[in-house]
């Protein structure tokens, strides 16, 4: 099952980022929200490979995790 758009893949183990990653023989949907958190195996299926979808809303202005506790004032 794989997204329209989607060709990066992901493998259980590494740390991905934040975003969606869709389990590429079961099709279960993993979300990560830290950036320093590891991707586990599907706990459906036990399938190793993800496809990434990213999370791309991410303010350019936000670059360290100190930032987005305390995200710096937008420009009016």
């Amino acid at each position: 099952m794989v997204e329209p758009g989607s060709s990066k893949t992901a493998k259980a183990g590494e740390k991905p980022g934040p975003g969606r990653y869709i389990c590429i023989d079961c099709g279960r949907e993993i979300r990560i929200d830290s950036t320093d958190a590891d991707l586990v195996k599907c706990p459906t299926c036990a399938c190793e490979m993800y496809n990434c979808f990213p999370m791309t809303h991410i303010r350019p202005d936000i670059k360290t995790p100190e930032d987005v506790m305390n995200p710096p004032k937008r420009k009016k």
